[in-house]
């Protein structure tokens, strides 16, 4: 009788056809062809890579971000997300957003903490905090209490063409957030990989320091360690 597979993370599921499915596996340590087929039997299409053509953004902020993407043919986070990063505002207000009074003090806590700490904080919705952030042209907190340092020209110009590991390293960043910078703007990842030769001696190392550690001296995503930890030791630290 065959083995029955585990189930994948509630998160992981979350994310199918948001992201591809390889910066799924790397991120869960889960192999791809896992998350492919889990996509596949849901019926959920693939991610796609977006060209944002000037025609395609003119459309976000004219309508509702659910119906923009199906006129330029995205999901609607896709849409929503660009539309963000543009500092476009939403068509229209929703009805929670035109019910809140926004007091002084609370406006000035936009971008010095998360849209979802100042939301539980205030009683709304994160998407009402993200909107009136944005509406203001205020830098998001990286969640920390401190506003992310805005991108420059030149690191935007390494999204794609660099690894993202590489970029996090040369920018000072969080790899997780270069990612999400750069699927948030339509960008491929760069298609160069490094080729690790998995040796005893990394094994070893393996069970005496974290996947993170590891990954860092390694060149490597985190995620690529905890796979490999997994098939090569069975176990994750």
């Amino acid at each position: 009788m065959a083995k029955k597979l585990a189930e994948l993370p509630k998160t992981l599921v979350k994310k199918l056809g948001k992201v591809s499915d390889k910066s799924l596996s790397e991120d869960f340590g889960v192999p791809v062809h896992r998350v492919r087929a889990e996509r596949t039997r849901r019926g959920i299409a693939a991610w796609q890579y977006i060209q944002w053509t000037a025609k395609k953004i003119a459309v976000l902020g004219t309508m509702p971000d659910e119906q923009a993407a199906r006129a330029v043919g995205v999901t609607n986070s896709a849409a929503f997300s660009k539309r963000v990063s543009l500092g476009i505002s939403p068509f229209g207000k929703s009805r929670e957003a035109a019910q809140h009074h926004w007091k002084a003090a609370d406006l000035k806590q936009l971008g010095k903490v998360s849209d979802a700490i100042l939301a539980k904080d205030l009683g709304v919705s994160d998407t009402v905090v993200n909107a009136k952030r944005h509406s203001l042209k205020i830098a998001s907190s990286g969640g920390t209490g401190k506003p992310r340092r805005p991108w420059t020209k030149s690191e935007l110009a390494m999204l794609g063409k660099k690894t993202d590991p590489v970029i996090a390293a040369e920018t000072g960043r969080g790899r997780r957030h270069v990612r999400a910078k750069r699927e948030e703007l339509g960008i491929p990842a760069t298609q160069q990989q490094k080729s690790i030769k998995w040796t005893k001696a990394i094994i070893k190392r393996m069970g005496t320091v974290t996947n993170k550690e590891l990954a860092e001296e390694l060149g490597v995503s985190e995620g690529t360690v905890a796979l490999h930890r997994r098939r090569l030791i069975g176990k994750s630290r």
